[in-house]
């Protein structure tokens, strides 16, 4: 096959066929991933609901959250189907799984579709031999089958057919490492494939335990999640017995348990799935998860991506271990063939130099508001995830002795930094950063409450800046509607019951080990290390250079003996816009 793909900068297109929960799923990672997304849905409301689907999955995508107006400036929908897949790079299906539909659905894609299109199945059980049984070309379906959430969860099962030629799996593997997924070639064409087939066996065995009284609902998850789960998430079943038999491995392990696991795989628990049994474990669901359906996808998603980080600095960390002694470095996962060219995505979990920063902010903090906007930049220009954390200069400074003035100041930096703490409390991790930035540009900006400080003679500073601190509250009320959160919210600002939440968020900065002494804002941890104090910056580096400071300072606090380092010089006044 011809290259799918334009010259590297242009947009390419991929026609997603259907806006389902997976649909939505796979736009929002086409989307993120540098791709324009044309959108096929018999829904008349299609725009609405692939909206509302990005509201949801835009702030836990992998390389941070993206604002859904940017993703929505790169989508088009087209309810006709063959103008939808016209011209089109990549074709993604997610119709019901009708195997008379999708024979039809993919004769129509054949005939509109470009000859080098690659057309893709999210099937979770059909076979691509029956789905093309109807096309001039039945080979070229290929199944592209993701694990929920595709926006996040990075399997991809690929699957073709007796006509499917290798060329053409190797060009959709391609297509998927370039997009951040990880796809694995199902080598014989089975029904529900792989991840399905162990994911139902776990299932089975869980019904039965819970309609049973063994457990509840809630604690067969935690058994899964404390376990097991824990465990599958860095190694698989084979390698996890291969180490359970100690220096024999997985001859000695299974030979111990062999007799017994053949009889329990004899006589399996097969629960009765009637409409009964079906009602009563779906309210215990509700009762025991909730329904709010976008919290409960952002908690989740949040976590996993939480894992899949710790897991790329492991990775990254021995792949530089195995470098520095000279050994062969393993194959780049997401190499792309030179066959297929895709737009370099802005963000991608597979980039080898992925780190996270824990950023602690104040936000009445200028110094801490200009290293913000420049760890921001770098996130749009390097594989950087910023988690925002709150640290409070007023909880910090309590207790010391100071002047009348200064005192009546650090007062007025309560009412900020506990309403970020509620915020964050009633809605989640993932609002902090929006909020922060809602909240920064009205303080910070051009007319902002400290445009009078600059001009201020010094010894009329402080009068000035309590007169600054004083007019907050308007500010906050605009930032809280900017960021789609209740108006209410206002009220903690004079609730002293958040700053246990801020003694939390401060105790959550990681120490060297030798106990730690939190100095002031902004505070930064790369990938878990220390806290580092800084940088210290007067003006908010773009570019470039925003990139070079990054290095600069990640080579130093990922650096053991680097403890402290400050520059001779007068104070400047910090230009925050």
């Amino acid at each position: 096959m011809s290259n799918a793909f334009p010259p590297s900068g242009d947009r390419a297109v991929v026609a997603v066929i259907g806006a389902g929960t997976i649909g939505l799923g796979w736009i929002a990672l086409f989307l993120d991933r540098g791709l324009r997304v044309r959108v096929n849905s018999r829904r008349p409301d299609a725009e609405r609901v692939v909206r509302e689907g990005l509201v949801v999955f835009a702030p836990t995508l992998p390389g941070g959250p993206v604002d859904v107006d940017v993703l929505m400036e790169h989508v088009e929908f087209e309810p006709d189907m063959a103008r939808a897949v016209r011209g089109a790079a990549v074709v993604q299906e997610n119709a019901p799984d009708d195997l008379a539909l999708k024979q039809e659905l993919f004769r129509t894609v054949e005939q509109a579709a470009p000859a080098e299109a690659l057309l893709l199945s999210s099937t979770s059980k059909l076979l691509p031999d029956d789905m093309g049984a109807l096309m001039a070309e039945p080979g070229r379906v290929v199944v592209g089958h993701p694990f929920n959430p595709p926006h996040v969860v990075p399997l991809v099962e690929v699957v073709g057919g007796r006509h499917t030629p290798a060329g053409l799996i190797d060009e959709v593997t391609a297509f998927y490492r370039a997009v951040g997924k990880v796809p694995v070639v199902v080598r014989k064409p089975v029904p529900r494939f792989v991840a399905n087939r162990l994911q139902s066996a776990l299932l089975r065995e869980s019904v039965h335990l819970v309609q049973e009284g063994v457990v509840t609902m809630a604690e067969l998850d935690a058994v899964v999640t404390q376990s097991i789960g824990l465990r599958w998430a860095t190694v698989g079943p084979f390698e996890a017995f291969h180490l359970g038999g100690g220096e024999g491995g997985l001859r000695r392990w299974l030979g111990g348990v062999a007799p017994g696991l053949e009889r329990a795989w004899r006589a399996p628990a097969v629960p009765a799935l009637t409409p009964d049994a079906v009602e009563a474990l779906g309210a215990e669901a509700d009762r025991t998860f909730g329904t709010d359906y976008a919290a409960l996808s952002r908690a989740r998603d949040e976590k996993q991506n939480a894992v899949l980080d710790a897991l790329a600095r492991i990775d990254a960390r021995h792949q530089s271990l195995r470098e520095d002694e000279n050994m062969e470095p393993q194959p780049h996962q997401t190499q792309t063939p030179q066959q297929i060219q895709t737009p370099q995505p802005t963000r991608s979990p597979q980039q080898p130099e992925a780190h996270v920063v824990d950023f602690w902010f104040d936000p009445l903090c200028p110094f801490a508001w200009i290293a913000s906007r420049w760890i921001t930049e770098v996130a749009e220009k390097a594989p950087v995830t910023v988690r925002w954390q709150v640290m409070s200069l007023a909880l910090l400074n309590s207790g010391k002795d100071m002047p009348e003035a200064r005192r009546t100041m650090l007062d007025l930096y309560w009412g900020p930094v506990r309403v970020l703490a509620a915020a964050r409390a009633a809605h989640g991790d993932a609002v902090t950063g929006p909020l922060y930035t809602a909240m920064g540009s009205r303080f910070h900006g051009p007319g902002g409450i400290f445009e009078p400080v600059r001009t201020a003679p010094p010894e009329e500073f402080r009068a000035a800046m309590i007169e600054g601190l004083s007019k907050t509250r308007p500010d906050i009320e605009a930032a809280l509607a900017e960021a789609g959160l209740p108006a209410e919210l206002i009220d903690a600002m004079d609730d002293d019951r958040w700053d246990d939440d801020l003694r939390a968020s401060h105790d959550r900065v990681p120490s060297d080990g030798l106990g730690q002494e939190l100095i002031g804002v902004p505070t930064i941890s790369v990938d878990g290390g220390a806290g580092q104090f800084g940088p210290v910056l007067t003006e908010i580096p773009r570019g470039e250079r925003a990139v070079r400071l990054w290095e600069a300072f990640r080579t130093l606090a990922g650096d053991p003996a680097f403890f402290e380092l400050k520059q001779s010089t007068g104070r400047t006044e910090p230009l925050t816009y």
